[in-house]
C-alpha cells in the first residue's frame, strides 16, 4: 500500500466521521427545537370560552351584512 493510498482511507474516514458528528448535531438540534416549541405552545393562554358572536348563525358573514349582490342601493 502506498502512502498515497492510505492518505486517501485516512481522509475517508475522517470525513465520515466529521458527516456523522454534523448529522447528530442536526438531529439534535431539531429535537431541541420541537420541544423548545411544544413548552411554548402550552404555556399559551386559551382562547375565550364565552359564546362569539355569530357563532350560531348558518349564513356567511358577507350575507349577514348584506353584501353588493344583494343591496341593488349598494354601489360597488
Amino acid at each position: 500500500m502506498t502512502s498515497f493510498a492510505a492518505s486517501q482511507t485516512l481522509a475517508a474516514a475522517s470525513t465520515s466521521w466529521l458527516f456523522t458528528g454534523v448529522g447528530v448535531v442536526i438531529v439534535a438540534v431539531l429535537i431541541g427545537a420541537f420541544w423548545f416549541g411544544s413548552r411554548r405552545a402550552t404555556r399559551k393562554p386559551m382562547p375565550p370560552q364565552e359564546p362569539q358572536p355569530g357563532a350560531d348563525s348558518w349564513q356567511p358573514p358577507e350575507a349577514s351584512q348584506g353584501s353588493a349582490r344583494t343591496d341593488p342601493d349598494r354601489r360597488a
